[in-house]
């Protein structure tokens, strides 16, 4: 008992210090409906779009990929703290002709990642947690949690089966098989997992009865798994959900009013490829590995307060942007770009963050990536090749 009231003493100390840096260094208002810039007038985030001069062909662009119906959602671009491109495009709700808006808020699917990852460095740094220990502290029953550390996880090189996207491995429970196979149209959603909490301890049961892909450290495996588990975790020793937890020291610190990882009415639906039929499901189930919902000015938000270091240390940041097989703690590095893409039924997300040129790109889309492979990552490289002057003129009608 001694032991949680030290820890919430601790966190409660380190969130406010969290607030009071935020305070002084970020330069985005706290409310969900104005974006601040020290150099420029006050924006209605629920104007129709932000077009700074000179980014009008980026515009027509766009416009022309909405036209083709390859584009559905809401991009914004930023030089450093100051957004010059906003614009919403198609429909939160086609059925319902509900159109998008600049602050309609998309699943963002795997960018969820940065933020279980950046929980875990926080937890680090208060000494709560180390990187190295290995997960049978946590995971008692596991037979190879002995061999799997915190960093493999973040790193996605536990060896672990994927619990999404590798079915045949992973679940190996002959109960849940049984359930997979009379819910197998739609395994994750409806009747199987109306209760993610409940269906952590489906997510446990098959874990221990799991082979390893490889030896833990040997080999680099995108897993869904790794940051289910590292939630887990994060729960165990916080003493809070997950959701409660991101809520007081990431969303509140990083003024995101407008995210959380439960979903709200008023959300983007997600879209089939032609943009009509709504895709109705339950993204819980993804946890921390992918159930956070958010905005492009939230999202926007987040990446001032990671990249400039107002949220973990300098130190940590560096750590997480260190990359092993171009992965590093929940974000992808390559070169000079940093970011993480998202793909959940409906819904595709990415965020890029260039550290040579201080810009930022965030896209998110609420319709399924089936016209041509066309998702956020696609619209987020079309848009990085334009202003990098790669996008001949002809190219824009």
């Amino acid at each position: 008992m001694k032991k949680r009231y030290l820890l919430l003493v601790i966190l409660f100390i380190y969130s406010c210090m969290l607030t009071l840096t935020s305070c002084n260094k970020t330069t985005v208002d706290s409310s969900n409906n104005v974006i601040v810039n020290e150099e420029t007038r006050k924006i209605d985030g629920n104007a129709e779009k932000i077009v700074k001069p000179g980014y009008e062909k980026l515009e027509e662009l766009l416009d022309d990929e909405e036209s083709n119906k390859k584009f559905q959602g809401t991009v914004l671009v930023a030089d450093g703290d100051d957004i010059v491109f906003a614009k919403a495009y198609g429909y939160a709700d086609a059925q319902e002709k509900i159109e998008n808006k600049l602050t309609t808020r998309f699943a963002i699917a795997s960018n969820t990642k940065q933020f279980t990852a950046t929980a875990i460095m926080q937890l680090v740094e208060q000494n709560i947690i180390s990187l190295d220990e290995t997960i049978d502290k946590y995971f008692p029953d596991y037979k190879y949690g002995n061999k799997i550390t915190m960093k493999n996880l973040l790193q996605m090189r536990s060896g672990i089966p994927d619990y999404l996207n590798e079915l045949d491995l992973f679940m190996r429970d002959e109960d849940t098989k049984k359930i997979l196979k009379e819910y197998e149209s739609n395994a994750y959603y409806d009747k199987y997992v109306e209760d993610y909490r409940w269906s952590s301890e489906i997510i446990l049961k098959n874990l221990y009865l799991t082979e390893l892909l490889f030896e833990p450290n040997e080999e680099y495996d995108y897993c869904n798994t790794n940051y289910y588990l590292l939630g887990l975790i994060i729960e165990e020793v916080s003493g809070m959900s997950f959701e409660d937890y991101l809520e007081e020291y990431i969303f509140k610190p990083s003024k995101m009013g407008s995210s959380s990882v439960i979903p709200l009415n008023s959300d983007a639906k997600g879209h089939g490829s032609d943009k009509s039929g709504v895709i109705v499901a339950n993204h819980e189930f993804t946890y921390a590995a992918g159930a956070i919902y958010s905005n492009i000015f939230d999202m926007f938000r987040w990446s001032r307060m990671l990249h400039k270091g107002d949220i973990i240390t300098r130190k940590s940041y560096e750590e997480m942007i260190t990359p092993v097989d171009d992965y590093g703690y929940g974000l992808f590095v390559k070169d000079n770009i940093i970011g993480h893409s998202g793909v959940i039924d409906g819904f595709t997300s990415n965020t890029e963050y260039d550290i040579n040129k201080d810009r930022t790109i965030i896209v998110l889309e609420n319709i399924d990536p089936e016209i041509d492979n066309l998702d956020a990552q696609y619209h987020t490289n079309l848009i990085r090749e334009y202003l990098d002057g790669q996008v001949e003129e002809g190219a824009i009608n």
